[in-house]
């Protein structure tokens, strides 16, 4: 829920790749959305890692140490009335 810089489109090619590779040794839509979505899956979760392992750097601000990315989260200012946060937040919006 912080800004959309923390995933990034180049990471989907190497699960898309994948997905097609499933496909065209397989030939099955069943398998290639079992398997190949896993292996999707497998992949993109790790892939993210050396592109964020530089927001936790630790950095030195107003005096407290903080990473990049909760420096990050600190200066994202939600839009909002706070009342309307703190439901969000607490899960107890009616509707």
């Amino acid at each position: 829920y912080f800004p959309v810089n923390i995933c990034f489109p180049s990471n989907l090619i190497p699960g898309a790749i994948l997905l097609d590779v499933i496909l065209l040794l397989s030939g099955s839509y069943t398998l290639t959305a079992v398997v190949g979505g896993m292996a999707w899956g497998l992949i993109f979760y790790p892939g993210n890692w050396p592109i964020i392992a530089p927001l936790y750097v630790p950095v030195e601000y107003n005096g407290m140490m903080f990473t990049l990315a909760d420096l990050q989260g600190y200066h994202y200012v939600r839009t909002g009335t706070p009342e309307y946060i703190r439901m969000v937040e607490k899960g107890t919006l009616r509707t």
